[in-house]
């Protein structure tokens, strides 16, 4: 049969027909093959001699993957310029190339890397990303951090810069974008924060270099700790003046065993919270009592429970109120000045005033709660002057709040060498005609000693009597000379008090007998002394009810000395609650600010509020 090739044909044409083809060379047409001369895997390594395939030998295209066996073609068989390349993943790579020939060529497709076989190991032979981390294993750190450790996989020709991670929190359904290390860190163990506390995290790991991210590497998981939750059904019980006992019901411990709480508290009705205070020694156990508050003052506080991981959600707030209590101050009676003696002591001061402290040697004192019952309260009487015949000033008597006691003041000592006796401060000594005695020492923790009374071996008239012992100090001795125009002894100075909200100065020393001194001896806040021989001036009284000494005086007649002043008790309380003063008792109460005080006078009795 006749062929009807084309007219005009291009050089390389191809014509088929009858199941034959032919090319155009440029000059005639030469028969190639038949369409379906070769069968599917017919071309095999038995079949085909090494070098027997050539370029020149094969028309573009006619061998197909479908018509060579699989790994037919070796490098022996192809020409030296030829090298097979195999496209298959890293997986797969060993079983796709058994057997390989040294330079032959894998692409692998997963990880974008071209490698070379030299005999004996596959080589990268470009820079690639880098291999992905493996051995993966994760730490809680924190409620919202972890710690994930891992083996670096190849560099790849390029060093690991940083990291990427995905999280997954659905146990590993799916996972969020990958997000890089910020800062960059590329060594192991890297930190994930910004997480959820009490959360089941997955995670995958990226190596980064300058030629990209690796593969995603295994999963592993781990949970984040947390903290325990807040304490609820708080309450208050066996408020005192200074503490409170909160019960509560724990809430669940979280990621280990509550340890401790945690307190903070209002005083503006609960606009504002100081910071949260760890309990010292720590209590885990419901109920927790808080210690170092104020009287008659109303809180709201807060909890947290606190755990290995930290402290939980801070509870709602409770409010309570700690117990009403009493600021009170003590001052007893100054004993009298004794006829040509010392100066009468101060009362002991005693005081739990803010800002106040307590004087002739006392403690200051705890505020006192308002106690059902009441308290017990007496009222010291100022000591009595001294008499006629030389006689020493009597001791003031002591004041009384229940089981405190402040010393009534030491009285004055009488002519010559005899000394004031001891007390809440102690009275001045006597006059000196040859020799001069210390006044009386204050009694432990309450008062300051009297002056010593001065002496003249060659006037007698030139001693003096020393002042009584005050509430801030010690009484001044007498001076002398022969002329005798000197200053009698000073009593020491008494301390100021505002609990009124009156500035009022108590427990002051009485002056002593002030020798041939015109001039009356000045006592602290107490009476002052007497003037000298010729000019006759009496010691003064102790002002009432501040327990100030009562001046010393010269003569044998004993109106000349001055009586001791009276104590005084003073309580302050909240204006919200009522005073009885019971029988036996005088006093009077007022209101200063937002609390109530009340002055006993005299007396002794019992004192309750309702």
């Amino acid at each position: 049969m006749a062929i009807d090739f084309p007219d005009s044909p291009s050089n390389g044409q191809a014509f088929t027909s009858n199941n034959k083809t032919w090319v155009f060379d440029g000059t005639s047409w030469n028969i190639t093959s038949g369409t379906n001369s070769v069968a599917d895997g017919a071309i095999t390594t038995a079949k085909v001699a090494d070098n027997a395939i050539t370029t020149a030998k094969v028309i573009d295209s006619a061998i197909t993957t479908a018509k060579v066996a699989a790994n037919a073609v070796t490098q022996a068989k192809l020409a030296a310029s030829l090298s097979a390349v195999t496209v298959t993943t890293s997986a797969n790579r060993d079983t796709a190339v058994p057997s390989p020939f040294t330079g032959q060529l894998v692409f692998l497709t997963d990880t974008k890397k071209v490698q070379v076989w030299d005999g004996s190991l596959w080589l990268n032979i470009t820079l690639a990303p880098p291999e992905p981390p493996t051995s993966l294993s994760a730490t809680a750190l924190s409620t919202t951090s972890i710690s994930v450790a891992f083996t670096a996989g190849g560099a790849n020709g390029s060093p690991i810069t940083n990291y990427k991670y995905a999280l997954s929190t659905n146990g590993g359904s799916t996972y969020g974008a990958f997000t890089a290390l910020n800062p960059a860190d590329a060594l192991t163990p890297i930190t994930i924060s910004g997480l959820t506390a009490g959360t089941t995290y997955h995670v995958k790991l990226k190596a980064v270099n300058d030629m990209g991210d690796s593969v995603e590497s295994s999963a592993t998981s781990v949970g984040t700790l947390f903290t325990p939750d807040a304490p609820t059904n708080l309450s208050a019980s066996n408020a005192t003046i200074t503490t409170i006992d909160i019960s509560f019901t724990a809430g669940a411990q979280g990621g280990s065993a509550i340890s401790n709480y945690q307190y903070a508290l209002s005083t503006n009705g609960g606009s504002s919270y100081g910071s949260f205070t760890a309990l010292n020694p720590a209590d885990a156990s419901s109920p927790i009592t808080i210690t170092g508050l104020t009287h008659s003052t109303s809180y709201y506080i807060k909890l947290k429970a606190v755990n290995n991981d930290g402290a939980g959600a801070e509870s709602s707030a409770l409010s309570f109120t700690t117990q009403a209590a009493i600021d009170y101050l003590v001052v007893a009676g100054g004993g009298g000045g004794g006829g040509w003696g010392g100066g009468g002591g101060a009362g002991g001061y005693r005081s739990s005033v803010v800002g106040e402290s307590s004087g002739g040697g006392a403690s200051a004192e705890a505020s006192l709660p308002l106690a059902a019952g009441g308290y017990a309260v007496t009222v010291g009487t100022g000591g009595a002057r001294g008499g006629g015949g030389y006689t020493a000033g009597g001791d003031g008597g002591n004041s009384v709040f229940q089981n405190i006691i402040s010393i009534g003041g030491g009285g004055g000592g009488h002519y010559q060498a005899n000394a004031g006796r001891p007390g809440g401060s102690g009275g001045g000594g006597g006059m000196g005609e040859s020799s001069g005695a210390a006044g009386g020492n204050g009694t432990a923790s309450q008062g300051f000693a009297g002056g010593t009374a001065a002496n003249n071996t060659n006037n007698w008239t030139g001693g003096r009597g020393g002042g009584g012992g005050g509430a801030s100090q010690a009484g001044y001795h007498g001076s002398h000379s022969v002329s005798g125009n000197t200053d009698s002894g000073h009593g020491g100075d008494g301390l100021a008090s505002s609990i009124t909200g009156i500035s009022v100065t108590r427990a002051g020393g009485g002056a002593g007998h002030g020798g041939y001194a015109s001039t009356r001896g000045i006592g602290g806040a107490g009476g002052g002394g007497a003037g000298g021989r010729y000019t006759v001036i009496g010691g003064d009284d102790g002002t009432t009810n501040t327990g100030s000494g009562g001046g010393g005086a010269y003569g044998s007649t004993g109106e000349l000395c001055g009586s001791g002043g009276s104590g005084v008790v003073i309580l302050r309380y909240p204006s919200s609650y009522t005073i009885t003063i019971g029988s036996g008792l005088t006093g009077t109460t007022t209101t200063v600010g937002s609390n109530k005080v009340t002055t006993l006078t005299a007396g002794s009795g019992n004192v309750s509020w309702s």
